[in-house]
């Protein structure tokens, strides 16, 4: 029998989509939920084109892939360097879906 599933681990779903996603609170004085997919440890997602991508009502996320410990988000920045090597992640987003 599986545990209970925790928040910010990777077996959280979509209740929607049942996408997997990544669900963590970033930040310490004013924090924020982010909720991204979370995509193959191997799968390239630079910053140019998730920045890009995003809309001013969308941060772009960062999340370095360290070979031991959780993994945490970070946000990004007009600093953040545009050859960053980690996952570039943007908010969850339903796929499209029709009724009929």
């Amino acid at each position: 029998m599986a545990g209970p599933r925790g928040r910010g681990r990777a077996d959280s779903r979509c209740p929607a989509c049942g996408a997997p996603l990544l669900i963590q609170w970033v930040g310490d004085t004013a924090a924020l939920q982010a909720r991204v997919d979370l995509p193959p440890p191997d799968e390239p997602r630079p910053y140019g084109p998730a920045a890009a991508a995003s809309t001013p009502n969308d941060l772009v996320w960062c999340l370095p892939r360290r070979p031991f410990g959780a993994l945490r988000l970070r946000w990004t920045s007009g600093r953040h360097p545009p050859d960053c090597p980690h996952q570039h992640l943007l908010t969850h987003q339903c796929p499209p879906t029709t009724l009929f």
